[in-house]
């Protein structure tokens, strides 16, 4: 698969169009030009640096859906993995916090890989990793979340609280969920969360000043009972859907307005919320 972002559109500020962009794409371009003839230097800014990645979720850490993410990001050649999550599932805890001193036990997620569980929501379980294990992730990703985050439950959502926190304190967040099922399969989205990763890779990798807020990406990729994920699309955040319902991944109907209409019809979404104008904008998309 070409991993070159084929369109960008402006984001709301520098700091996302500087970061998931722009830098992202003239390191790709830079990175395909420089395998040529044998002994060519590379320039500096195709250089793989070691990504620090924090990893959480809103579901618990002993949940399917983070390990499914965990397994997935630490895949990535360069990517260094790093789990702080809730004890317990924190779904539908937005960004709230606990008042007062934090408490965490040593775990291991089901495939075995260790683990930090915080007593408290997501929200506390970035700000744990940060203030008290005093880790310094360039980038937060939570989830993968048993269940869609569109629309108008976006904002409840702990993975989206988690990933807002993240903002918050200048560090970007990638959210991913993974579409309602009776039986979830997390491919899909981890898929289209590890190619994020590794077509942004430099750009994050890369050290810079910290901004005082950043931005949350969001991928959402449904769980088809028939046909398969129509692809991925680049759609601002509905103000009134939520992306619930029948999903029909064999319809051929365009993508819509939103991300929730673009969901039902059998495409897995993603969005850009700024946090520190509450705008949301569109990123770039690409084929399946």
């Amino acid at each position: 698969m070409n991993r070159t972002p084929r369109s960008s559109i402006s984001t709301a500020t520098a700091i996302a169009t500087a970061l998931f962009l722009g830098a992202a794409s003239m390191a790709a371009c830079g990175s395909e030009s420089s395998d040529g003839a044998k002994g060519e230097v590379t320039q500096p800014t195709a250089k793989l640096r070691t990504l620090n990645v924090l990893i959480t979720n809103d579901d618990g850490y002993s949940a399917a859906g983070i390990d499914a993410l965990v397994e997935g990001v630490r895949s990535i050649p360069g990517v260094k993995v790093t789990v702080v999550a809730p004890l317990t599932n924190q779904s539908g805890t937005s960004d709230k916090t606990t008042a007062g001193a934090l408490t965490a036990t040593e775990v291991k997620t089901t495939s075995g890989f260790p683990a930090t569980a915080v007593a408290g929501y997501p929200a506390d379980s970035v700000n744990y990793a940060l203030d008290t294990l005093k880790l310094t992730p360039q980038l937060v990703v939570s989830g993968s979340n048993a269940g869609q985050n569109i629309g108008v439950v976006a904002p409840i959502s702990g993975t989206v609280g988690a990933g807002r926190t993240a903002a918050r304190r200048g560090i970007p967040a990638l959210a991913v969920s993974q579409g309602f099922s009776a039986t979830y399969d997390y491919s899909s989205g981890v898929k289209y969360a590890v190619e994020w990763i590794e077509r942004n890779q430099v750009a994050l990798s890369t050290p810079t000043p910290r901004p005082s807020q950043s931005v949350v990406v969001s991928i959402n990729s449904p769980s088809c009972i028939t046909g398969t994920v129509r692809g991925i699309v680049a759609v601002p955040l509905s103000t009134t859907g939520n992306g619930i319902g029948d999903v029909d991944c064999t319809s051929t109907e365009p993508a819509g307005a939103d991300d929730s209409s673009a969901f039902l019809v059998g495409f897995a979404t993603i969005t850009t919320l700024n946090e520190a104008t509450q705008t949301v904008t569109s990123t770039t998309s690409w084929p399946t």
